[in-house]
């Protein structure tokens, strides 16, 4: 689930980095703060040497280099994720993701616990659409003992029923409140109004009615489809030469063997996977959240894929339009009409498609207002040129986010773990300044164009009705309203069966 939080400034002693980040804001919004220099251009970021590896089973394995502390990160990425959940079983992925520290054959829970902590090492399990990251970081001189553990939690989970049915108890209880906020409501139904019957459409962490339906059997039978070395990639990130890491992959995943090939593929398994989005057609829809303090205004429509040519237009398009506090949505909605504690927008690219979404939290009264609002910043992209310093400024906040990742071993091996899921070549990181930087005025104009009219966008509020739907309807006269007892998630309409 994707939020968008408020910017908090210090309300004392700003000190000099305070008054410098402070300037940067005003200056990316067209207010003068006098006495500051002007940003600099962007430094070059030096990469780590990069070698990879395909062993005989199919795991490719990628080494990258870094000297300084004797601190590695180790991550399995399983290339199938929620996008692969079967028909009605919403949460499948994540809820085999959780299970895998769990217990294995040869360990339980707290011993597995007990293990990692005794190497002073963190892992670190999470489900994504597209990928399953099973990562570990510690001391580099305890490599082969982590790495151990981290192919015990991977290859041998023993699903047991008593962690089978703790893990889903607690996920409901985490679901249920979570659907008790405006927001988390609105987000859910706004993918699925976008993408309709899309494999991204459904919530990942599964519904109510899907994540009941989930048995020890389904994890089980998930695990052996997709949990194995042609389906997955070894990214390590540390002080190891490229060649102690291969050797040390090959004894520690060597004799990992799979159901479906040997051979690694950019494809994921299972074959019978979607391979294509069905969007829905656009609808503007109110869900009626009774006695809901606020509500949750989203924009949505479908976007691309994170392999397409104008991905990174995209990217800085979207920096520009709802990226951070000096973006356009902020501008307008929060600082100069103060709607809002905060606004924001953000493009989630996948292997198949992506999804936009423009996002606020208001008040009821000023839903429509809110909505009227983000889409005329959404028009205004394709309609109006961003001025020289204004979209510097906006390419500096992905050029910094990018830079400060490699100054991390975790932050290399998810960088380059993306690049390897998607199947683009390793040399695409050294141009990813170069490739953000060369985003003109023209591509976002013509990415807006093709790919944010606002034709396309569906508008998604989850509020209190009896305050908000009157200024909605004036507004948008197709206006939909599904009562929140009524609203089905596992459904591309979102109603229960029977309920109009």
């Amino acid at each position: 689930m994707s939020a968008y939080s408020s910017s908090v400034w210090p309300g004392r002693r700003l000190g000099l980095l305070g008054v410098f980040l402070l300037g940067a804001v005003f200056s990316a919004s067209g207010l003068d703060l006098p006495g500051l220099p002007p940003a600099g251009p962007p430094r070059p970021s030096t990469l780590a040497p990069i070698k990879e590896k395909t062993l005989g089973n199919g795991l490719r394995v990628i080494a990258v280099t870094r000297a300084g502390l004797p601190i590695f990160t180790g991550e399995i990425l399983i290339k199938s994720g929620a996008e692969a959940d079967p028909p009605k079983l919403a949460g499948l992925a994540h809820l085999t993701a959780d299970l895998l520290n769990q217990g294995t054959a040869t360990r339980t829970a707290p011993e597995i616990a007990s293990a990692i902590e005794a190497l002073g090492a963190r892992l670190e399990i999470e489900a994504h659409w597209d990928a399953v990251s099973i990562k570990l970081t510690g001391l580099s001189d305890y490599a082969p003992s982590a790495l151990g553990i981290l192919a015990d939690v991977i290859r041998n989970p023993s699903f047991k029923a008593e962690e089978v049915e703790r893990a889903r108890r607690q996920t409901l209880d985490q679901l249920r409140l979570a659907l008790e906020a405006p927001g988390t409501v609105a987000r859910l139904a706004a993918g699925r109004v976008a993408l309709g019957l899309s494999p991204y459409a459904h919530p990942d962490s599964g519904t109510l009615a899907s994540l009941t339906r989930i048995t020890r059997k389904d994890m089980v039978a998930l695990h052996r489809s997709v949990y194995e070395p042609g389906n997955a990639i070894l990214v390590v990130s540390g002080p190891m030469p490229a060649d102690d890491v291969f050797a040390l992959a090959g004894k520690v995943f060597g004799d990992w063997t799979g159901t479906h090939r040997t051979q690694a593929s950019a494809a994921p398994v299972p074959a019978s996977a979607p391979t294509s989005a069905s969007p829905a057609k656009t609808r503007v829809l109110l869900i009626d959240m009774p006695n809901a303090g606020q509500a949750a205004v989203f924009l949505a429509c479908p976007s691309i894929p994170r392999t397409a040519t104008d991905y990174f237009a995209g990217k800085v398009a979207n920096a520009l339009l709802g990226g951070g506090y000096s973006s356009w949505l902020n501008q307008e909605v929060r600082v100069k009409r103060g709607l809002s504690y905060g606004a924001g927008s953000g493009i989630e690219t996948h292997r198949i498609a992506g999804l936009f979404l423009a996002s606020a939290q208001t008040k009821n009264q000023s839903a429509a207002e809110v909505a009227q609002v983000m889409e005329t910043q959404v028009t205004r992209l394709a309609a109006e040129t961003a001025t020289p310093d204004y979209l510097r400024s906006r390419k500096a906040v992905l050029i910094g986010a990018f830079s400060r990742d490699l100054e991390t071993n975790d932050g290399y091996a998810k960088r380059l773990g993306e690049i390897a899921l998607y199947g683009l070549p390793l040399g695409t990181m050294e141009r990813t300044i170069d490739d953000i930087e060369a985003v003109d005025a023209g591509a976002l104009r013509a990415f807006a164009e093709h790919h944010l009219p606002l034709s396309s966008m569906s508008v998604v509020i989850a509020g209190e009705a009896k305050e908000a739907a009157g200024p909605l309807r004036k507004l948008f006269p197709q206006l939909e309203i599904i009562p929140q007892n009524a609203l089905d998630f596992d459904a591309a309409s979102l109603r229960k069966a029977g309920r109009h």
